[in-house]
């Protein structure tokens, strides 16, 4: 082919393989972990296992207001034969550590939270009992350990609270400060440098630089973010190999992965697969994929980070997105492939064919009385209301036909989509 129109055909490999060729090329990275104060580390990933340093509770305690005793001498209390008490205290839980003990036959007061004291081995709740003057009366049996919370009941000293790869909830940060930390050891967020290409965005954001978007980033940076990455705007790169391959090289400083949104496709002026290949071995390892849209997607490995080169055209480049960008992401963050999107079995809304190729396929999943139901979402590839209208997607292999009714497993773009399914 000698063609002055043509500068390149994509090779339109298996896509899977594809994915597996870029993951294993980075697999040797070398996670790197900060700390973070609590209040900040939501959402983030746990760099090592977390063992408790105390007891849980780290006494006895009452959970409920009422009465702690021996309940040795209660086997045969009833209404009208009680077993009597002597009250010889009260405590609360700012009483601890206390060195109150009650014998056979005497009880102390304690409010929620209290130590129990020495002797008692069963609190009774304060309705359950009649008072007398300076006396309560029993009416019923009461077994050891009623109404308190042991030493260790909710965490044991020692044990494994939370292991190395767990994504923070707020939960899981209230149980850290139990234990009297203030930071948690994390994986650092993998940084994500985007850059897109093109003179006509160029001019665009000269006519008003106060209003352009580059909305196609700002896209790709949100769900870099959402992924749990730290995305970088880079701006534009111009139709230049000189002045693509010195952007390219400029975003690799710092960053840990690199995205570039146009220029990978086979036009004269599609400059990105070229300097990147340029700017270092092995250059290019991947371009472009048997996936309808996302065709011209591929990558590169240059000094040893990946260059993630995603179509122009907003579907194609969400389908590369997804199959190239988000399992690095999961990867460098200490996650499995999956990472941050949550993958839901639905039931196909209509009857869906694949065609020669693979099928990066828009789903809208809603929820259908006790099932979800995932539709299919059509659209042009440039059109940007189609990914809005979808909030999942299914790669679907070649010739493949699956009819209304089918099972199948729709991953979301990320967490946030669940608020987009009623």
């Amino acid at each position: 082919m000698n063609r002055p129109d043509i500068r390149r055909l994509p090779k339109r490999g298996d896509p899977q393989e594809a994915q597996k060729k870029l993951l294993e090329a980075v697999q040797s990275k070398v996670l790197t972990s900060e700390s973070a104060a609590l209040a900040d580390a939501v959402g983030r990933i746990l760099a090592k296992d977390i063992y408790a340093n105390i007891n849980i509770p780290a006494y006895d305690k009452t959970f409920i207001d009422g009465y702690a005793i021996n309940p040795q001498t209660t086997a045969e209390a009833s209404p009208t034969k009680p077993v009597i008490f002597k009250i010889i205290g009260k405590l609360f839980p700012s009483d601890y550590p206390t060195n109150v003990q009650v014998a056979l036959g005497e009880t102390v007061y304690v409010a929620t939270g209290s130590a129990i004291p020495k002797g008692a081995f069963s609190t009774v709740k304060v309705e359950e009992t009649r008072l007398n003057g300076d006396q309560i009366e029993i009416v019923r049996p009461i077994k050891p350990g009623e109404g308190i919370i042991p030493i260790g009941d909710d965490v044991k000293e020692g044990s494994l609270l939370l292991g190395r790869r767990h994504v923070l909830r707020p939960q899981d940060i209230g149980l850290l400060a139990s234990i009297g930390l203030a930071e948690a050891e994390v994986f650092k967020k993998p940084v994500v440098a985007i850059l897109s290409g093109g003179d006509e965005l160029i001019k665009q954001s000269q006519k008003n630089p106060a209003k352009f978007p580059n909305n196609y980033a700002l896209v790709v940076a949100g769900l870099a973010e959402e992924l749990g990455a730290e995305a970088e705007l880079k701006g534009i790169m111009p139709d230049s190999l000189e002045l693509v391959e010195g952007r390219i090289s400029e975003a690799l400083e710092g960053s840990d992965i690199v995205v570039t949104i146009g220029g990978s496709s086979v036009g004269v002026k599609d400059f990105v697969p070229d300097a990147v290949s340029r700017l270092g071995q092995p250059g290019v390892v991947v371009q472009g994929i048997n996936l309808r849209p996302g065709a011209v997607s591929g990558f590169g490995i240059v000094k040893g980070k990946p260059v993630v080169m995603l179509p122009g055209h907003i579907g194609s480049c969400i389908a590369g997105f997804y199959l190239f960008v988000a399992p690095l992401i999961s990867q460098f963050s200490g996650l499995q492939e999956e990472g941050m999107q949550p993958t839901l079995p639905a039931e196909l809304s209509e009857a869906i064919d694949s065609g020669p190729q693979f099928r990066f396929l828009l789903l809208s999943l809603k929820r259908a009385e006790s099932r979800l139901l995932a539709s299919p979402v059509e659209g042009g590839s440039s059109a940007l209301t189609t990914i809005v209208r979808a909030n999942g997607y299914a790669v679907i292999p070649p010739h493949t036909n699956l009819s209304k009714g089918a099972a199948i497993d729709v991953q979301l773009f990320c967490k946030l989509e669940t608020a987009q399914m009623s």
